[in-house]
C-alpha cells in the first residue's frame, strides 16, 4: 500500500475511517493493521497530476498577462504581487473541492434501506 500519509481512510465495505476510537487521525500503521483504503484523492495524490499542474501553470500565465507589471515595480515584487493572486485564486478552487468532499461524504453517511425504501443514517 502506497504511504499517503493521514488522508481519508475506508474499509472494503465504503465505510469511512477517519478517526480512531481514541480520537487520533487514522495513520498509515491504523489502515495497515485494520486493512482500510485510502481515498481516491489520497492515491491520486501520489500520482503526478498532470491535468493539475497544466491547470496551476496556466492560472499564473493567465493572471499574469492580466496583470501586467506596474510602473517602477521591480521583478520580485511582480512576481510575488501574481503569485498572491493566483493562490487567492487557487484557494476558492480548493474550497469548491473541499465542499464537493464533504457533500459526497454526507451522501455516503447514508444508507439506502432496500427492505422499507426509506434512508438512514448510518452511525460514525
Amino acid at each position: 500500500m502506497a504511504d499517503t500519509g493521514s488522508g481519508h481512510w475506508y474499509t472494503s465495505e465504503g465505510e469511512a475511517r477517519h478517526w480512531q476510537e481514541d480520537g487520533k487521525k487514522t495513520t498509515l500503521r491504523h489502515a495497515r493493521k485494520q486493512n482500510l483504503y485510502p481515498s481516491v484523492s489520497g492515491i491520486l495524490g501520489i500520482v503526478a497530476n498532470e491535468g493539475l499542474m497544466k491547470w496551476k501553470i496556466d492560472n499564473h500565465i493567465k493572471l499574469a498577462m492580466a496583470n501586467r507589471p506596474l510602473m517602477h515595480e521591480d521583478e520580485k515584487d511582480y512576481v510575488r504581487r501574481v503569485r498572491k493572486l493566483a493562490n487567492t485564486e487557487q484557494g476558492k478552487t480548493l474550497g469548491f473541492g473541499t465542499d464537493i468532499h464533504a457533500s459526497i461524504e454526507k451522501i455516503n453517511d447514508y444508507i439506502l434501506d432496500e427492505q422499507n425504501g426509506i434512508i438512514q443514517e448510518t452511525e460514525n
